[in-house]
């Protein structure tokens, strides 16, 4: 996972040392990975990693996706159905605002 579980519970405002939900945490954030890899139409890798030959349209996780991904994930958090008695809750426009502008579009 590309953003840290510790990273995730500062977002939230968790304390690092509670543990009750990781499993649900590492969850929402593998899926907010995969939902903006999905977004982008592109793999998304570590600073420290090299992107293989292989994946020309794969590219290093920037600091506005990373914001992005906490985003996405805070929303998952505290919206964890899509339909409520209140409201319908969508994809923040934050998140389209911070990960739209890195979209691959082939040509």
């Amino acid at each position: 996972m590309l953003v840290d579980l510790d990273d995730i519970k500062k977002q939230l405002r968790l304390e690092v040392d509670y543990t009750e939900e990781d499993d649900y945490l590492t969850l929402i954030g593998e899926a907010a990975e995969a939902k903006t890899e999905t977004y982008l139409k592109r793999s998304l890798y570590a600073l420290n990693e090299t992107i293989p030959d292989s994946d020309p349209d794969g590219m290093h996780l920037t600091k506005d996706i990373r914001l992005g991904l906490l985003f996405l994930i805070a929303h998952f958090y505290e919206n964890r159905s899509t339909v409520s008695e209140v409201e319908m809750s969508e994809m923040p426009l934050t998140y389209t605002w911070l990960v739209g502008p890195h979209r691959f579009f082939r040509q």
